[in-house]
């Protein structure tokens, strides 16, 4: 019985073992990796030397060729050209003293003839005019009154001095008029709207 125990138990134990050791592999299986793919990217890429390429002998035969142009310039530049004369001038006294001789001039003051044109001022005749006092008043309000209907009348009416002043010496007038025979015929309508004596005297714009 006892024997028996001990080959299961070491059949067991050789069966563990194998399950532990050849699990993993079969579990696992393949393994994949994964590997990064890296693309090495130059610093500074690479340029292409373009190189220009001088023709030398194109311009050494420019050069050459605008030399030899201005040294044909100069010469032409430093060509004098002779012109033979076929006798020399002489000068005579006759000749030097004519040179000589000293135009005088004479100086005569111009006359200047002003033309003095006479303005020839018209006066006209300032036409007279004429004008009818009535009186001379003191009373202020009496004159006020009689302004007052004379005006309502139509007659044109106006005082000497013009402001009225109470208890000062004014002067009451219709007019002025150019026409003396005007005023002459409105003299009855006065007399019968103001009771005064009404006289004609020429208007004197300047001194009343």
């Amino acid at each position: 019985m006892t024997s028996q125990f001990k080959n299961r138990l070491v059949g067991v134990t050789i069966l563990v073992a194998s399950v532990v050791i050849f699990l993993p592999s079969i579990i696992d299986g393949k393994k994949t990796t994964y590997e990064d793919e890296f693309v090495s990217t130059p610093i500074k890429p690479p340029f292409k030397k373009h190189r220009q390429e001088i023709d030398t002998k194109q311009m050494q035969e420019t050069l050459n060729a605008n030399t030899t142009q201005d040294a044909e310039n100069n010469k032409s530049a430093e060509h004098w050209e002779i012109i033979e004369v076929a006798a020399p001038l002489t000068i005579s006294n006759e000749d030097k003293s004519k040179v000589n001789k000293i135009v005088k001039v004479d100086k005569k003051p111009i006359k200047v003839h002003k033309k003095v044109v006479a303005t020839k001022k018209t006066i006209k005749a300032a036409k007279v005019a004429w004008t009818i006092q009535l009186g001379a008043f003191q009373n202020a309000v009496n004159i006020n009154i009689l302004l007052k209907k004379l005006n309502k009348a139509g007659f044109q009416a106006h005082t000497i001095p013009r402001f009225v002043v109470d208890g000062q010496l004014t002067r009451i007038f219709v007019g002025p008029h150019v026409s003396k025979d005007v005023l002459k015929r409105k003299l009855p309508a006065l007399r019968k709207l103001t009771n005064l004596q009404g006289k004609l005297l020429p208007f004197n714009a300047v001194n009343p």
